[in-house]
């Protein structure tokens, strides 16, 4: 402002390069500011200390400054050991994201991040997401890259990122979003490799049947294990699962949780339409489409799917448990629609989640068709023969759930369903 208004006390920004070379930019011009960043790029000054003079009588001190690209590439390669496939593919996309946005702002080098853009990043992240703590992740995988940044001494403020979470630690346990993906060789070895392993240890239809349609679905376990014979029926050409609350034992998490889910081709190659169909014609349609399960308090139909997937899960590969878990087959699917790179309210309708603030989906969109559904599942690649996969029963077996069904627990919902119903 003073050399504006002609004065003589104004102060100059000159850069003196290790060679020498001094350079005097006016940053307030457009030209100057994008020779300043040019010269900089080629010259890869900032990987040495960089001379900042400030003041007409020449005086400087030196600060070593660095690039949010360089220091990307540092922390991917001191990382590399450290952390396991499936977290790199979680957390590096989220730091490269990061950078590209702020890029694209002008800011080029860590020293410029403070506070206010780690508040505003993670403000522009909920927007996009449902999950209180997947925004939270969020922050974490930034904060971790500003803490590399700290220890290496190239980051010379207070973490920006630090105690920005949504949710207390002491409440994280309450949350399942927080689970990340399983990797394509954890899929082959839990689906293909080790199938012998898989029929011998599920030998139940909902231990055998729900990983695969969570996996090709994105169903949650309880969505899975809570279905009734009648919701699984045909709507026009398309074999449907109708994910309800209707009746006293159903729950939903939202109510965008409601929806009817497509059956995929792959569960249509498996024998599971002929189980239904078994079971509808030994117990009806009100009943459970596995009869034999108990509604728990805490964990509701799908206790023991959950359990015996987690055992399961640990034979065959070496995962945090804080990290992967049934629910991982569902963030499988969720990054697998990102790598097909559908619109993120296709994704949300498939899912289950909320589509509210999605003005231009809810106003001006229009309902995903079933068969359009479908088709985008189809496409997704799991590199299984899902036709290999065929419960071991015999329709004719009048015995075969005799020491699944626990007739009492049946009679009880059919009195609790009668009683609704005249309600």
């Amino acid at each position: 402002m003073t050399k504006k208004l002609g004065l003589d006390n104004h102060k100059d920004l000159t850069i003196s390069l290790p060679s020498g070379v001094k350079i005097d930019f006016d940053m307030e011009v457009a030209a100057d500011r994008a020779a300043y960043e040019d010269a900089i790029d080629k010259i890869g000054v900032f990987k040495q200390p960089l001379t900042v003079s400030h003041g007409s009588n020449g005086s400087s001190h030196s600060a070593a400054r660095y690039r949010l690209t360089d220091l990307f590439s540092s922390y991917k390669v001191a990382k590399e050991k450290v952390f396991a496939e499936a977290t790199r593919a979680a957390y590096y996309p989220r730091v490269e994201k990061f950078i590209e946005q702020h890029q694209a702002k002008g800011i080029i080098f860590i020293d410029e991040i403070r506070k206010p853009h780690a508040s505003d990043y993670r403000e522009e992240v909920i927007k996009v997401q449902d999950s209180p703590l997947t925004v939270d992740n969020y922050t974490k995988t930034l904060k971790g890259f500003f803490d590399f940044a700290i220890e290496a001494g190239k980051y010379p403020f207070e973490n920006p990122f630090s105690n920005l979470h949504l949710v207390k630690k002491s409440e994280r346990s309450k949350h399942t979003d927080s689970w990340l993906p399983y990797s394509g060789e954890e899929v082959q070895r839990l689906f293909v490799e080790q199938f012998d392993a898989y029929a011998k240890r599920f030998d139940k239809p909902d231990l055998f049947f729900a990983p695969l349609i969570s996996l090709t679905t994105g169903m949650r376990i309880e969505e899975i294990a809570q279905l009734q014979v009648s919701d699984v029926y045909k709507d026009n050409s398309v074999w449907v699962l109708d994910i309800n609350d209707n009746g006293d034992f159903k729950e939903v998490k939202t109510p965008s949780s409601i929806r009817k889910m497509p059956l995929p081709t792959p569960i249509l190659l498996t024998n599971f339409l002929d189980y239904h169909a078994l079971v509808k014609e030994r117990f009806g349609e009100t009943e459970l489409l596995f009869p034999y399960l108990i509604n728990t308090a805490s964990n509701g139909f799908a206790k023991n799917i959950g359990y015996n997937w987690t055992q399961y899960k640990k034979e065959l590969i070496e995962v945090n448990e804080t990290q992967k878990n049934f629910h991982s087959l569902r963030k499988t699917i969720g990054a697998a629609m990102v790598d097909m790179e559908y619109d993120l309210p296709l994704r949300k309708r498939i899912l289950g989640h909320s589509m509210s603030g999605d003005i231009t989906q809810t106003v001006y969109g229009k309902p995903y068709s079933l068969e359009y559904i479908k088709s985008c599942l189809d496409k997704i690649s799991w590199g299984i023969n899902f036709i290999d996969f065929q419960f071991r029963f015999k329709r004719d077996d009048d015995k075969l759930l005799d020491g699944w069904v626990n007739a009492k627990r049946i009679k009880e919902r059919k009195k609790a369903t009668k009683v609704t119903s005249e309600k």
